[in-house]
């Protein structure tokens, strides 16, 4: 009597070539996603950078797809590596829609408007409004550079209403008093002062209105 077994598929040695390949991709994806890190924190408050949750969701897509490209390369089974593959493509679709979903609705699309310039035209006060379900109102401090203009990462004035609500304060107008001095003129008359750092723009004080 004899038995019969079916032959297993050859299983490929790991080549150097693909160890080389996944430790590029581990080392290209880990230097993207700190970048994305850092620009979704953005300390420097660089208006470039745009909106940081996109950032953010950019750095969580990374994880997923790097996850896969890096298994595919160093699993020496076909089917398994086809299999990781597959899951790590549809997990990273996942994540990047999901990401971008929360992004675009927790982000505001600030509409920016330059108020007033001070005597040295070093810096500016800006108007960010936002609205939507929730109406924003940010006025900064920005130092205009080019690339690398900044705001103030705390404003000078705060102001959220909800859908169908009218804020209590609202702002008409805004001027240097001095180089580092700002006075901001209210709807109502009323007037409110408030210095700033040179250094780092920010206020010495907040006006806010339900934030």
């Amino acid at each position: 009597m004899s038995s019969f077994t079916t032959p297993r598929a050859p299983i490929a040695p790991l080549s150097p070539t693909r160890v080389r390949a996944a430790l590029v991709a581990i080392g290209v994806a880990a230097v993207l996603i700190v970048v994305s890190a850092l620009a979704a924190w953005n300390p420097w408050n660089f208006v470039r950078l745009g909106h940081g949750g996109y950032w953010f969701a950019g750095a969580l897509t990374l994880t997923p797809l790097t996850g896969g490209v890096v298994a595919v390369l160093i699993i020496r089974n076909r089917a398994a590596a086809i299999t990781v593959g597959v899951v790590s493509a549809v997990l990273t679709l996942v994540v990047a829609a999901g990401g971008a979903f929360l992004a675009l609705f927790t982000d505001p699309e600030w509409d920016r408007t330059v108020l007033a310039s001070s005597p040295s035209g070093t810096y500016q006060v800006v108007s960010l409004e936002d609205l939507s379900l929730t109406s924003r109102w940010r006025i900064r401090v920005s130092r205009p550079a080019g690339i690398l203009t900044r705001d103030s990462a705390r404003p000078l004035v705060c102001i959220e209403s909800g859908f169908g609500d009218t804020p209590n304060i609202r702002v008409q107008s805004a001027r240097f008093v001095t180089e580092h001095e700002v006075e901001v003129t209210l709807q109502d008359g009323k007037t409110w002062r408030t210095q700033f750092d040179p250094d780092d723009l920010q206020p010495a004080q907040t006006l806010k209105d339900g934030c």
